[in-house]
């Protein structure tokens, strides 16, 4: 695909189907990760945990109850950590590696939804966060859940600019 095309497809998908993605496919996921633009990468790249087990999924979607699946049924999740030395820049590399791996779901005709309600759930259960092997001094900062999407994703119709501006 264009780009342009890829950021017309690009919605979040909120129902999976229960197909597992693609080991090839989700490796080229999990490749764009690491071509996403990031600020002091000498404080520490960020790393990426790649959880495609039934039993961590139900898990971890379950976190806040039986009824709240906050990872919307998705068959991977791939959650991101980074550390920082400095505010903000372990948040806005997390939320760069995700917009990548977006990028390259929707390219790859996969349904994708970026999620932070992942890395609550992770900071309240310890047990989890331990199962799930992040590294000491890499705190959980977002999280993208990737699978093929029930409902056909549709494209936007129109390339238009729908956020305030001002220009100087």
């Amino acid at each position: 695909m264009e780009l342009k095309e890829v950021l017309l497809r690009r919605k979040s998908c909120r129902a999976y189907e229960a197909r597992p993605v693609e080991t090839e496919k989700l490796n080229q996921v999990i490749t764009a990760a690491s071509l996403a633009p990031l600020g002091l990468p000498r404080d520490g790249k960020p790393h990426l945990t790649v959880i495609t087990d039934p039993a961590a999924l139900k898990m971890l979607g379950g976190a806040f109850g039986p009824d709240n699946d906050i990872i919307y049924g998705a068959p991977a999740l791939i959650v991101v950590s980074c550390p920082s030395s400095r505010p903000g820049i372990a948040e806005m590399n997390a939320a760069c590696v995700v917009e990548m791996m977006s990028l390259a779901a929707t390219d790859l005709g996969l349904g994708n939804i970026y999620l932070y309600g992942v890395t609550a759930a992770l900071a309240q259960n310890g047990e989890l966060k331990a199962r799930l092997g992040s590294p000491e001094g890499h705190p959980p900062l977002s999280a993208l859940a990737v699978g093929y999407s029930v409902e056909p994703i549709e494209v936007c119709k129109e390339w238009k600019a729908t956020l305030e501006e001002n220009r100087v």
